[in-house]
């Protein structure tokens, strides 16, 4: 059985999956609209959650979640995601 998220995920066929594996595999990402940080990309950063990932740092979304009467210690008061 194949795996749900192996190395050909979304590629739906060979060709796609020779395309990615011999030519943008290697290419870096480029990711216009996140406001992750340029370094943290290229270090490779994990995050914990997707959480961390989504909302760290990220101000327009804070701006956002207080539209949306977001309590403030769960935006950056040091909360735990999902607690």
């Amino acid at each position: 059985m194949k795996r749900f998220m192996d190395e050909d995920f979304l590629l739906e066929n060979e060709t796609a999956q020779r395309l990615f594996h011999e030519h943008a595999e290697k290419m870096p990402i480029l990711d216009f609209h996140s406001h992750i940080h340029p370094r943290e990309i290229a270090e490779n950063r994990s995050y914990r959650n997707l959480a961390e990932a989504w909302l760290a740092d990220d101000h327009y979304k804070w701006r956002l979640m207080r539209a949306d009467g977001v309590e403030e210690r769960f935006i950056t008061g040091g909360r735990t995601p999902g607690r």
